[in-house]
């Protein structure tokens, strides 16, 4: 393969951003993305998770179940991978700028990927089996070699990624509806806590979780877009990529609605197809997720433009959680699961898919709170400062509140 010049490689930092100033746009993303997946999380204790058949259910839950298809499943979910790819392909332009040799950066990646897939781990075995960190994780691990390559070698990667999920992904979703009419899959999404067998299902489902979700959805290929974007750097100066961004948002979208409308449909009733059209149409969904969540991080993007010149308190909070994400979308997991949990408070069983979401809702904005004081204290999210002395061994990157480059995803704190 012949080489490419030596500017298509791994990016320096954008012009747009100078040496230690943080950026609004990926923070504000990351923010305001927690409170998708919390949301994403609440809907499943409440039985309405992607998929599920809400037609005998209140109107109100069969709405909160439509709108959930339509704009949350399967796009906060691409959207947190397109920007953890982001910041991991920042992270290693700046380890580069300093002058680190290749092997250690590697050996950087593949710290933090392990210690994700510990935390996550972790996470999936207490709380979410669903949980997200292990497969981003795995994800680090698999794909980390593409950041020192060349931009073409990163694009080929994305085209082939693309073309083995428009294969994977159908055929994942397929065998869940399957599995669904044979009722192989438990009536239960979530485990309990109250018998061997919940704790065994837990177990089961730690190793299991991470590699369907890594290949049964586009995982490895949301990230590998993240790396492309980051070296395009157009989080880093939104006001010079303001076309791109506009056009990715408003394109992104578009598209992200028209493949999840079937499948909200299915959900509520309205539609009624059969086993194999309904694997398909959910399989739409999902491949579409990837435009839903560029689509998102370019609005973001967009809105940064706006709000970067004059941060009010709203601002600055959902800042401070998206610089903070780690923590914070543990935190959420956790006090959505204790809230909604039928072994634990069990309001989930009452307040049904609607009042889930205002459950996460809430969660979130105690968050925000939380995120505020700890910002104001110039204090870094426990389990993000936790990770990075872990990662760094205790030495570079010490977390600086005010002057670190752009923000965080859960995994990194910048």
């Amino acid at each position: 393969m012949p080489h490419d010049r030596p500017s298509d490689g791994p990016p320096n930092p954008s012009p747009g951003s100078a040496p230690g100033e943080r950026k609004l746009a990926p923070d504000l993303a990351r923010g305001f993305m927690l409170l998708l997946i919390a949301m994403a999380y609440a809907g499943v204790y409440a039985g309405g998770g992607f998929g599920t058949d809400l037609t005998d259910e209140p109107l109100p839950d069969r709405l909160a179940g439509f709108l959930a298809t339509l704009l949350l499943d399967n796009r906060a979910f691409p959207m947190f991978a397109i920007l953890f790819g982001y910041g991991l392909g920042w992270m290693v332009a700046r380890q580069t700028e300093r002058g680190s040799e290749p092997a250690d950066v590697r050996r950087l990646l593949r710290r933090r990927g392990l210690f994700l897939l510990l935390f996550g781990a972790v996470h999936a075995f207490l709380v979410f089996p669903g949980e997200i960190l292990t497969s981003y994780g795995l994800a680090t691990l698999v794909t980390g070699w593409l950041l020192f390559r060349s931009n073409r070698v990163v694009v080929r990667a994305a085209w082939i990624l693309a073309g083995l999920y428009a294969c994977a992904v159908p055929v994942a979703m397929l065998g869940m509806v399957y599995a669904q009419s044979q009722g192989d899959i438990p009536q239960e999404a979530v485990p309990g806590y109250t018998t061997a067998a919940d704790w065994v299902e837990r177990a089961a489902g730690v190793p299991f979780a991470p590699l369907f979700i890594a290949f049964g959805y586009p995982l490895l290929l949301l990230v590998v877009l993240g790396y492309r974007a980051g070296r395009s750097g157009l989080l880093d100066d939104p006001h010079a990529h303001r076309a791109t961004l506009t056009r990715i948002a408003v394109v992104g979208i578009a598209v992200s609605l028209a493949g999840a409308l079937p499948a909200g449909l299915i959900a509520v009733g309205v539609l009624q197809p059969g086993a194999v059209p309904t694997g398909l149409l959910l399989a739409l969904q999902v491949l579409t997720g990837v435009c839903g969540g560029a689509g998102y991080v370019a609005l973001f993007g967009l809105l940064s433009i706006r709000l970067e010149p004059r941060h009010g308190p709203v601002t600055k909070a959902i800042g401070a959680v998206g610089k903070r994400s780690l923590t914070f979308y543990i935190a959420n997991s956790v006090v959505v699961a204790v809230v909604l949990h039928r072994d634990l408070v069990g309001v989930g069983e009452q307040v049904g898919m609607f009042g889930a979401l205002v459950v996460a809702a809430c969660v979130w904005l105690v968050g925000l709170g939380a995120a505020a004081a700890l910002e104001r204290a110039g204090r870094p999210g426990p389990l993000d400062a936790l990770l990075r002395r872990l990662v760094y061994r205790g030495g570079a990157g010490r977390f600086r509140s005010s002057g670190t480059p752009r923000g965080a995803h859960p995994g990194q704190c910048r």
